[in-house]
């Protein structure tokens, strides 16, 4: 069963890592979907090379980036 999980937990993160690579999530966002906090998600995008992307798009990405680490913190 443990397998099982750990399978789940890989997915989860390879989807967000890719979802986050292809601007569809905000770090925050990414990091709520892989189950980890934004902390731990950008050292693992960065120990993967994937470029952090720095501030938000608009006002209303910033008002849900905040959202989103308010509710992970």
């Amino acid at each position: 069963m443990s397998d099982s999980l750990s399978t789940d937990t890989d997915e989860r993160l390879a989807a967000a890592v890719g979802q986050y690579a292809l601007g569809e999530l905000t770090l925050g966002q990414a990091a709520e979907r892989a189950g980890l906090s934004r902390f731990e998600l950008r050292a693992t995008l960065r120990a993967s090379s994937i470029e952090l992307r720095m501030g938000s798009e608009d006002h209303e990405a910033a008002v849900r980036e905040t959202e989103v680490a308010r509710a992970v913190e």
